[in-house]
C-alpha cells in the first residue's frame, strides 16, 4: 500500500514538474513571437519613415513644395513615425498574450 502511495505521489510531482517545463517554453516562445512583432514592425515602421523623408527632400529638390512648406511636412511625417513607433510595445504585449492563451487553449484541450 505505501509503496503504491509512493509511487503515485512519485507520479504526480513528474507531471508538475513537466507541468512547470511546458509552461516555461510556452512562455519563452511567446516572448520571442512579441519581440519578433516589435522588431518587425519598428523595421517596418522605420521603413515607411525613411521613405517619407526621402519623398519629401525629392519634392523640395525638385520644386515641386515651397521650402517653408519642407519643415512643417517633415514635422507630419515624424509625427505619424513616432505614433507607430509607440503603439510598438501594445502590439508586442497583445502578441505575447495572444500566444500565450492560444498555447493554454490547446492545453486545456489536450
Amino acid at each position: 500500500m505505501a509503496k503504491t502511495q509512493a509511487t503515485q505521489t512519485q507520479a504526480m510531482q513528474a507531471e508538475t514538474a513537466r507541468d512547470v517545463v511546458l509552461h516555461i517554453a510556452r512562455i519563452q516562445l511567446a516572448s520571442i513571437t512579441a519581440a519578433s512583432k516589435f522588431f518587425a514592425g519598428w523595421a517596418q515602421s522605420a521603413d515607411r519613415y525613411v521613405q517619407a523623408v526621402s519623398a519629401e527632400l525629392r519634392a523640395r529638390m525638385h520644386g515641386e513644395t515651397e521650402a517653408t512648406e519642407l519643415a512643417a511636412r517633415l514635422a507630419a511625417v515624424s509625427t505619424e513615425h513616432l505614433h507607430e513607433l509607440t503603439a510598438l510595445p501594445n502590439a508586442a504585449v497583445r502578441q505575447f498574450n495572444k500566444e500565450l492563451a492560444a498555447a493554454d487553449q490547446v492545453r486545456k484541450g489536450a
